[in-house]
């Protein structure tokens, strides 16, 4: 089975850090966790250095600023570079945020079965998604970047719960250095580096999924215990309406729950739906 690097960047409560920690452990074992704490964090290193402390995690170094709206992507990158400064072995990245929590397990066989997992949408002006604009197409970067890769157009996509071969993101960190600045770039690049890249092997008759996580930031789904207990069923379909200027879901309307091992929003502070994601770690170990 191949072994999962999580890459998460964050930037307040060390404890709820510490909590999606301990969630990870207990739903995938076995994987490694690079955290990358934001230049300008809500609490200090060592503060979140505590929180880590942990054998399979890693606190990345460096501290670089970032921002959701302009991009997130850099972060990624520097805990990939990282990571490989350690020399720990990892086969696939995982890219997750800090509002998310896994609810069941099985991770680690899925994601063994794909080189890649991610949601890519073409460039299409006819939709509302801002990101989608004629203005960031023409930029030396994106042209740079599309140029190696061979490509007329970028690709948008969910960020949370994209994976990637270890190969695959390797060649995706050299071309986002070659191209991008490691700081904020004025557009969500975890959006759209990953799903461009993707969109490469894609069209060479790669096999791929959608991203692992089930997310409501582009729909007006309620995560709620009744949502986890379908995903956790593997069973079904979920439906929402889509949010104005979002792009779609690649889970919403389509029946591919047996994909999905973690849910987003979950809010970073003692909530209801947190206390009933980690009572379902007590009842599985129960079971």
């Amino acid at each position: 089975m191949d072994r999962i690097l999580f890459s998460l960047p964050v930037h307040d409560r060390p404890d709820i850090v510490r909590d999606q920690i301990e969630n990870i452990n207990y739903f995938c074992p076995g994987s490694l966790i690079c955290v990358h704490v934001a230049d300008g964090a809500a609490a200090s290193r060592d503060e979140f250095a505590r929180a880590c402390d942990f054998e399979n995690v890693v606190l990345n170094p460096h501290s670089l600023g970032f921002t959701l709206s302009d991009g997130l992507m850099h972060t990624h990158v520097s805990n990939f570079l990282h990571m490989l400064d350690t020399g720990l072995p990892f086969d696939k990245v995982v890219l997750i945020s800090s509002d998310e929590m896994l609810v069941k397990d099985g991770l680690g066989d899925y994601i063994s079965r794909y080189p890649l997992g991610v949601h890519a949408e073409v460039l299409d002006l006819a939709t509302d998604w801002g990101v989608f604009n004629p203005e960031l197409l023409q930029t030396a970067a994106m042209q740079g970047f599309l140029k190696t890769l061979g490509l007329p157009l970028f690709f948008g996509g969910q960020a949370e719960g994209q994976f990637f071969s270890k190969s695959i993101f390797g060649l995706l960190t050299k071309l986002f250095m070659e191209n991008f600045p490691m700081k904020p770039c004025g557009f969500p690049t975890e959006q759209v580096i990953g799903p461009t890249m993707a969109a490469r092997y894609f069209v060479t008759h790669t096999n791929g999924v959608p991203p692992v996580t089930l997310s409501n930031k582009s729909n007006t789904l309620v995560i709620s215990n009744e949502v986890i207990a379908q995903v956790r069923s593997g069973k079904g379909t979920i439906f929402a309406k889509r949010r104005p200027g979002a792009l779609r879901s690649p889970h919403i309307g389509a029946s591919v729950l047996k994909g999905v091992f973690s849910v987003t929003h979950v809010p970073r502070e003692d909530c209801d739906l947190r206390r009933h994601i980690r009572s379902l770690m007590i009842q599985d170990a129960t079971r």
